[in-house]
Order: C-alpha cells, then sequence, then structure tokens
C-alpha cells in the first residue's frame, strides 16, 4: 500500500487572504503536489488544519485541489479535523462523518484490503487536542473486528489518522498545544490491528511510537516549523513538506514489517514575500506564552 500523507493546508476562504500575510496557502498546496511523485498511490490522508478560518469556501477549494488528484491516482482522499477546523463546516461540504456532524470521526474500508479511522481531535475554539469517552468506546468497537482483507487476500490492518501527535512535543508552544491524555488513547488501541498513527498539527517531520504502533508526523504545506529554534523562541519557515508511505501485507505469521517512510520539504510555492529562509513567524516567550493562555487547556491559562 502507497500512501501520501499530507497536514497543514491552512487554505483560506478569501482568495486574496495570504496565511502570515504572506503565504498564499493554496498556491503551496498546487505547487507542492507539482512537484511530487503521485503515481501509484492507494491512499491519500490529510491529517487535519485544512481550513485556516474554518469557512466552507476554504474545504470547497481543499477539494477542488485534491479531488482531481485523488481520482487521478484512483486514491481513497480522507481528512481529519485539526484545531482550525469547524466539523460542522466541512459536513455542509463533504457530509457527516459516521458520528454526526459535530464530531467528523470516520471508517473508510480500502478497496485493495484495510481501512483507515478518522478521529476529529479537535476541540472548539481551542488550539490542543481531545478525544473524549464516547469517541474512545467507539473506536474500541470499530477495532474489535479486524480490518477487511484485500481481493487477494492481502492483509494491511488499520491505519489511525488524527491531527494532534499521540507524541511529545519538541517546543513549549506545541506541547501546551497537544493530544491531552494520550495514555487514554494508547488503552483504547491495545489489542486491536493498528498498524500506523498518522497525525500532523507540529508542522515539522517526526516518528515515534505508540503502544508499540508507529507514528508518523507530516510537516505542514503551509509551512514547516523549527523545532531546533533557540531557546524561547517559536519560529517557523515559509516552506512545503509532504511524507510518502510504504505498508506491506501482514505476514501469515511473524512480525509486522515496519513502514518504509520517505519526507520532503520544499521551498513553499505560495511565499510570495522574501526568502524561504526568512521566518514565516518568530514568537518571543511573551507571545507564546499569550497563545498558550488562549489556546491551551484550562491547566495553561491563568486564574481569575
Amino acid at each position: 500500500m502507497r500512501l501520501l500523507h499530507l497536514s497543514d493546508t491552512h487554505l483560506l476562504g478569501d482568495p486574496d487572504a495570504r496565511h502570515y500575510e504572506r503565504i498564499d496557502t493554496a498556491a503551496a498546496l498546487r505547487g507542492l503536489l507539482d512537484r511530487l511523485d503521485l503515481t501509484g498511490l492507494d491512499l491519500i490522508v490529510h491529517t487535519g488544519d485544512a481550513s485556516e478560518d474554518g469557512s466552507e469556501a476554504s474545504y470547497r477549494l481543499l477539494h477542488e485541489i485534491l479531488d482531481p488528484v485523488a481520482a487521478a491516482a484512483g486514491a481513497p482522499l480522507v481528512v481529519a479535523m485539526g484545531n482550525h477546523d469547524a466539523p460542522g463546516a466541512y459536513a455542509a461540504v463533504r457530509g457527516p462523518g459516521d458520528r454526526g456532524d459535530a464530531v467528523q470521526d470516520r471508517v473508510l474500508v480500502l478497496p485493495g484490503g484495510g481501512r483507515v479511522v478518522v478521529l476529529d481531535s479537535s476541540v472548539p475554539g481551542a488550539g490542543y487536542g481531545r478525544l473524549d469517552p464516547e469517541q474512545l468506546a467507539w473506536l474500541r468497537e470499530v477495532l474489535a473486528e479486524p480490518a477487511p482483507a484485500g481481493p487477494a487476500g492481502e492483509r494491511y490492518g488499520t491505519i489511525l489518522a488524527l491531527h494532534h501527535p499521540p507524541l511529545p512535543a519538541a517546543t513549549p508552544l506545541l506541547e501546551a498545544l497537544s493530544l491531552q491524555d494520550p495514555i487514554a488513547l494508547a488503552e483504547a488501541v491495545a489489542g486491536g490491528d493498528v498498524r500506523l498513527i498518522l497525525s500532523g498539527h507540529y508542522h515539522h517531520p517526526m516518528s515515534g511510537e505508540m503502544a508499540g504502533i508507529p507514528v508518523q508526523v507530516a510537516p505542514g504545506v503551509t509551512t514547516v516549523m523549527d523545532p531546533l529554534a533557540p531557546d524561547g523562541i517559536e519560529r517557523a519557515h515559509a516552506l512545503s513538506g509532504a511524507t510518502r508511505i510504504e505498508l506491506a501485507p501482514l505476514p501469515a505469521d511473524g512480525p509486522a514489517p515496519a513502514p518504509r517512510v520517505a519526507t520532503t520539504v520544499l521551498p513553499s510555492a505560495g511565499d510570495t514575500h522574501g526568502e524561504p529562509s526568512t521566518p514565516a513567524y518568530r514568537y518571543d516567550a511573551e507571545t507564546v506564552a499569550a497563545i498558550i493562555a488562549a489556546a491551551g487547556p484550562p491547566r495553561h491559562r491563568p486564574t481569575a
């Protein structure tokens, strides 16, 4: 199974608007796709922050760009919700999730075998992520049955996609806006057939594991964050990235083969002001603290 992993396109409904007042997000996505090898794809996964403004127009634009790519490849497309997304607006454009409009949780069975389970980790009005007990109970029910095999008996298991990674973050800002209680997710997938977890949100390539399951974090399409910035500084550059992953079928016996992962980062075609080496944003400690206070979970917010 060959899949393309995209994340954090931050599309805008207003065609004249620019992200950080300089980046044409639609151009960044189109430019990245133009420079990628899109042959032989079996699946395209977008792990959230598809939109910057949560508008229906931004989701129509997303599918205007990605649907032809998916159709040409014969590859299903799935989209998770991120902290900038609006599940209700996405439902108005693409229909309800498996659990209704307000939470875009979905299961997609793949024609070649296996399935994708999409979890909506967004919290309305916040930057951090959360999975509520009802979502985790639903996930357990889904995973109680193994993923269907392919037409020739191929078994690929389950790919889990959600915006907020179940991994520790590399910077204070991302840590404050991370997935809350990842242990609950680890407990929910224990004993199931999840082989790979895909996430975004951090805007830089990252890999790790949760409960023995490989986790891959895609770089942002609109910007790529610098996890090695000087202490106290958060910054991102006008770069675009994507990840291609190859997943081998499960053997009849023995351990599951590890996924083969290739990640690319390129200058953003949507950067219309300055060189890509010029930071798209650079936040000092005071600005980071203000963002955490506004968008972080309650424990990070100042008390009255």
